[in-house]
């Protein structure tokens, strides 16, 4: 009976992680949500994303507002894992980064990663399933540190070309610099969305007045659309229609609250733009949902990951006047450590989702990864329209 005993303790307290993870839950009985990964496996999740081979990507955060006495690795690292041997252990695919703050898998196989600083590109060269190549493409020189107001938000357009957002910076005077020595330089005037080529060149800028655009995402008719931080937490953060030459209304230079009144959040101001809706607090990433691997009402919807609200929000997009406007829809709501960052479409068109777990922005030894699927899913046969 004794060795019994030993026996099961052993077993329970092997994954004491995944026994003890609160589940979030889907409002669409249809939908079921499941752990995927956990701690140790996974720690201090950021964003993700699959790459050619069908294998999921995953920025882990190691130098976040770190602890003095942290003992973990010294650098950020992007965790790779195998979706189709559930329980395989996940591997390294690049290591070295400070600060990183997200991830996209380019059409041609190399893999962006932001770190508040600079944009990478990074190849498998030799197709080990570690990347051998970096190319610096974006470099942002500045004294301002703070680890997630700087640049973020990946995403391509329809030719391949990059797409990315610079956060406020504290105001801190700053100099963005792309591949071929074109800059950008400016001081206290908030955030920017940027377009470059590929390789980092012809750095041009296609809108500005925003606090902190950590999420940008195009939909299959080429449209941007964006999800920006509220300023000092005046809610409520916002989900804009990004259109060239835009001015969504903030200026650092007139204090982080965003109560002046040279500032708009709501596209009050002559030359400003409005918001589409608000959105939840701390919205990290924004998708537009474009597979058949959930219900068909979902295609064409915008999904936000709400990290201090703790769930993930679905939108329904329709015409408004020259832009758009949002209607807020259920979907997944997870409890009160339940704080989602990252979100990508897997190849077989359900949802990933990256779990901070805690409200601590120090670093604590807490992550998990969420899946999001439709239960009873069709086959690919049934799926297919005539």
């Amino acid at each position: 009976m004794r060795n019994l005993y030993v026996l099961f303790a052993s077993l329970l307290f092997a994954v004491p992680a995944l026994a003890q993870q609160e589940v979030p839950k889907a409002s669409d009985p249809r939908l079921v949500v499941e752990l995927f990964a956990a701690a140790p496996d996974i720690v201090h999740p950021i964003a993700c994303d699959f790459d050619q081979k069908g294998r999921l990507l995953v920025i882990e955060s190691h130098t976040h507002f770190a602890p003095k006495d942290y003992k973990g690795p010294k650098f950020d690292r992007i965790r790779m894992f195998d979706v189709s041997k559930p329980g395989n252990k996940p591997t390294i695919f690049f290591e070295g980064t400070r600060h990183t703050m997200d991830l996209a898998v380019h059409p041609d196989g190399s893999v962006y990663i932001a770190t508040r600083n600079e944009i990478l590109r990074l190849r498998d060269a030799k197709g080990t399933g570690v990347a051998d190549e970096k190319t610096r493409i974006v470099f942002l020189d500045t004294k301002g540190d703070y680890p997630h107001n700087g640049l973020s938000g990946l995403c391509f357009d329809s030719k391949g070309d990059l797409i990315f957002g610079m956060g406020e910076n504290l105001g801190a005077k700053y100099t963005l610099s792309g591949a071929d020595g074109k800059k950008f330089s400016g001081e206290g005037d908030g955030g920017h969305i940027f377009h470059c080529a590929a390789d980092g060149k012809s750095l041009r800028k296609i809108a500005t007045g925003f606090w902190n655009p950590f999420g940008i995402c195009r939909d299959i008719y080429g449209r941007m659309f964006c999800v920006d931080n509220d300023p000092d937490q005046m809610p409520p953060c916002r989900m804009v229609h990004v259109v060239e030459g835009g001015d969504y209304g903030f200026r650092f230079c007139y204090g982080r609250s965003g109560k002046h009144p040279f500032q708009s959040w709501h596209g009050t101001l002559p030359g400003t733009l409005p918001m589409m809706t608000g959105v939840g607090e701390a919205p990290c990433e924004i998708l537009s949902y474009e597979s058949d691997g959930l219900p068909a009402e979902y295609r064409g919807q915008l999904l936000v990951t709400s990290w201090a609200d703790h769930r993930v929000e679905r939108y329904a997009v329709k015409p408004h006047g020259a832009s758009f406007k949002a209607d807020r829809l259920p979907f997944v709501q997870g409890g009160n450590n339940f704080r989602p960052v990252g979100l990508c479409t897997a190849p077989d068109g359900s949802l990933y989702v990256t779990d901070w777990v805690l409200p601590n922005y120090t670093l604590h030894g807490k992550g998990a990864i969420w899946h999001i699927r439709w239960k009873d899913a069709p086959t690919s046969r049934e799926r297919k329209r005539p």
